[in-house]
């Protein structure tokens, strides 16, 4: 009886699984952009990845040891996606009190043929300043998703145009270089404030 107690839990654990992985991939599949972002219920921590700023230095990720900070991944030609996102951001940063001197929101645009330094920056130009571009090669750029584990990916259309698609929600990385929370830019700008401010003061 116990063993088959303990295959049947076998099982249903692997069903579970199955099905995470399946909802998972279909979200991926019907578009990143509708993606939903829960909370991160488990610790995780960042991989390494390396991007450009617009002024053309590096930010390594080793350079954000003990620092909290945010990042969404974004494309400056995005035609009313981001745009609104960075818009609820905005507000949201507004809003949010208490945040450490020098807090930093990175936004990094993944058509690596698109966006580049000098265009990342004009299209951020309408957003809080602490909302700073990052850009890269297509390698870059797919290092840094994976090290959220997101998505950020080109797909081609029969008629030579491309659409980018990507993970969106912001990833917030407390000072123990962990990811505290993962927002919806469906919440107001009042409750954003208060997730951003959480995870900044942790």
């Amino acid at each position: 009886m116990r063993r088959v107690r303990a295959a049947l839990r076998v099982a249903l654990y692997a069903a579970l699984a199955a099905g995470t992985l399946l909802a998972l991939s279909l979200a991926a599949e019907a578009g990143p952009e509708r993606e939903p972002a829960p909370a991160v219920a488990s610790v995780v921590t960042p991989g390494p990845f390396a991007l450009r700023r617009a002024d053309g230095t590096t930010l390594d990720s080793v350079d954000l040891d003990g620092v909290p900070y945010g990042l969404m991944f974004g494309f400056t030609h995005c035609p009313d996606i981001c745009p609104t996102a960075l818009g609820e951001l905005t507000a949201a940063l507004a809003r949010a009190s208490g945040l450490p001197a020098g807090y930093r929101i990175y936004f990094v645009a993944v058509d690596d043929a698109r966006d580049t330094p000098e265009a990342v920056r004009a299209y951020l130009a309408a957003f809080d300043g602490r909302i700073v571009g990052l850009t890269g090669g297509r390698e870059e750029i797919a290092e840094a998703a994976q090290a959220f584990g997101a998505v950020a990916r080109r797909r081609d259309h029969p008629d030579g145009g491309y659409a980018m698609e990507h993970t969106s929600g912001l990833f917030l990385v407390d000072q123990n270089g962990v990811i505290a929370d993962r927002v919806a830019f469906t919440d107001a700008p009042e409750r954003i404030a208060q997730r951003i401010t959480a995870a900044a003061g942790r």
